[in-house]
């Protein structure tokens, strides 16, 4: 796995590339389920993250979903919503299901200087994106 600071650098300067504005409904489902399993002020913290959130690029088939918050074109981290202190990269939450095209799918929500940044999947998301995961198993990582 590549580390997810070398993503973000990639990805900052692939931010030309055609992106979605939301996330999908596939990742919308999964980022509600990380966000239940936090405690309040995390929780709250996280849905203010993903409602910022206006630049959604899915690299590789959707195995790899960078999110941005772009304001005047360029990345903007609120640190209102940080998640926790540390700058570094860390594991939000890990994370397990079926799709409706009954695919295993497993998977990671990686924080980004305490934010949300990424959705990691093992499998090519890209025909199930509309679809709301089954049987999800989740672990949070923080």
């Amino acid at each position: 796995m590549r580390g997810v600071n070398m993503r973000f650098l990639q990805s900052v300067t692939s931010l030309l590339r055609k992106g979605a504005p939301r996330f999908s409904v596939l990742e919308a489902a999964l980022l509600d389920e990380v966000e239940r399993h936090l405690d309040v002020d995390r929780a709250d913290r996280l849905r203010r993250r993903v409602e910022s959130i206006n630049f959604v690029q899915r690299l590789d088939g959707g195995r790899e979903v960078n999110a941005y918050a772009l304001k005047n074109g360029k990345p903007a981290f609120d640190e209102a919503t940080r998640l926790i202190a540390e700058d570094d990269e860390r594991k939000l939450a890990t994370f397990s299901f079926f799709g409706a095209n009954q695919v295993n799918y497993e998977g990671t929500a990686w924080l980004v200087n305490g934010q949300l940044f990424s959705l990691e999947f093992n499998n090519p998301t890209e025909h199930a994106l509309d679809d709301h995961p089954m049987d999800v198993k989740l672990s949070i990582c923080i």
